[in-house]
């Protein structure tokens, strides 16, 4: 099993806002996403079928 990152704790400088504007360089990252439609508390539903595939 990969290891977990804390994302808020790896990349302050992204998620902690600074009181003045600043650039920043923001890393590439790989995301999973959901596409699907309904009530995601729906167990049955299209939102729980897809995330059990996950």
């Amino acid at each position: 099993m990969a290891d977990i990152i804390d994302f808020k704790k790896e990349y302050k400088d992204l998620y902690l806002p600074k009181k003045e504007p600043s650039l920043i360089k923001i890393p590439e990252m790989i995301f999973a996403a959901i596409e699907g439609k309904g009530d995601p508390n729906d167990n049955n539903g299209e939102y729980q079928t897809a995330l059990g595939i996950l």
